[in-house]
């Protein structure tokens, strides 16, 4: 996401929060949306932003590698009232296997409507859908992406949380309350206008982030039925809605059985995504994901500054399959060394996993991550804070 200098005399020129969904459309004629996000209020003169400013959202879209191969198009909607915004997109394309292959992909629904008109009610939109897994399913899962948007009387949609929940072949298996109650720890900050308040599932600024629910029984052949329905309301006043996708992904069988990946550094580094803790002090922090069918219980990591001796940790825990862990390493003297001699300039530090449940884990491609980092500052010992309200 970007930013450019509107004309003079535009109005709300970058001004507000807006939709960006990313879309691919392929020969066969589907359009799905791989990812959202929602633009920040960048008009308030803060320094970040500018002309020259820029952006990254990382979304991870390996379960739609079926549509993302010969050609395909790729659509960015911007549902912005006025300009202000630029945007591209780039793929990564990352050899490598797979957790499980997928065998099909079904879209549910797609829509904006509103939620609070009881002449239209909402679940109208909801049909039940029937469908049959496909050949090698094992298992399913239901990506849904939804963002509250508008206000009526009660703040419905924008400010107010409401749930819905997951219907399969007639059993209720799960419930979700919409609401995104860590906007104040937005990353993109600080914005103008009420970036910090509370939101349904999003925040100005930040990726909306999926919500996954496991499909419990859904295997080859099988036939299903599927649907949403949100909890029961009647607004007054303006109306507000929401905008929905619902996908589900079938898969096949896990591809390795012990695998854990390095996906992230989290501390130190000077990637955007992670503004808020960094610089860091000396206590580096990584995103583990475990890529394999059995549970983790033991990783032996390595790390360090570039050009410095590696440390060893062992990590001691439980990570289930598919799931995701942060892990803080010791902390590191080098860094602390470094930021009392004042060292300037970028660095590199380095991590590995050496090990998985004490013996060579099956993926080497995964185990490996370097980022660049700048040294955190040394404040004196007594340090004041004067608190100004806006």
């Amino acid at each position: 996401l970007g930013q450019y200098n509107c004309p003079s005399g535009s109005q709300y020129c970058h001004q507000w929060d807006y939709t960006v969904q990313n879309y691919v459309m392929t020969k066969g004629g589907d359009t799905m949306e791989l990812s959202r996000l929602i633009t920040p209020y960048a008009n308030s003169g803060w320094s970040r932003f500018g002309s020259s400013w820029q952006q990254p959202y990382v979304f991870d879209v390996t379960d739609f590698y079926p549509l993302l191969k010969d050609t395909a198009g790729i659509r960015i909607h911007y549902s912005g009232y006025s300009g202000g915004f630029t945007a591209d997109i780039k793929f990564a394309f990352i050899e490598g296997t797979p957790d499980r292959n997928v065998t099909g992909i079904k879209q549910l629904y797609d829509f904006s409507h509103s939620y609070v008109d009881a002449s239209d009610p909402i679940n109208n939109y909801f049909p039940t859908i029937t469908d049959t897994a496909p050949s090698g399913t094992e298992s399913a899962i239901l990506k849904y992406i939804v963002t509250g948007h508008g206000n009526d009387n009660n703040g419905c949609c924008e400010f107010a949380a409401h749930s819905y929940d997951v219907n399969l072949n007639g059993n209720t298996i799960a419930s979700k309350t919409l609401w995104r109650d860590d906007c104040g720890l937005n990353e993109l900050y600080p914005q103008g206008g009420t970036w910090v308040y509370e939101r349904g599932n999003w925040c100005p600024g930040a990726l909306v982030r999926p919500i996954y629910h496991n499909l419990p029984g859904i295997t080859a052949g099988n036939p299903f039925a599927i649907n949403i329905q949100f909890e029961s309301y009647t607004g007054s006043g303006s109306l507000g809605s929401y905008t929905s996708n619902a996908i589900v992904f079938f898969h096949g069988a896990f591809n390795k059985t012990l695998d854990a990946s390095l996906d992230e550094i989290l501390a130190p580094t000077t990637n955007p995504d992670h503004y808020r803790e960094n610089p860091s002090g000396s206590i580096p922090q990584v995103l583990v994901h475990n890529s394999g069918a059995d549970s983790i219980t033991k990783i032996d990591f390595s790390y360090g500054v570039k050009d410095s001796t590696m440390r060893s940790y062992t990590w001691n825990g439980s990570l289930a399959p598919l799931a995701d862990t942060i892990i803080s390493l010791p902390a590191l003297s080098e860094l602390t060394n470094m930021s009392i001699a004042g060292v300037s300039g970028t660095h590199q530090f380095n991590v590995q996993i050496d090990g998985v449940n004490g013996t060579t884990d099956e993926d080497s491609t995964n185990n490996k991550l370097t980022s660049d980092f700048t040294i955190s500052p040394v404040w004196p010992g007594d340090v004041i804070l004067t608190l100004k309200t806006s």
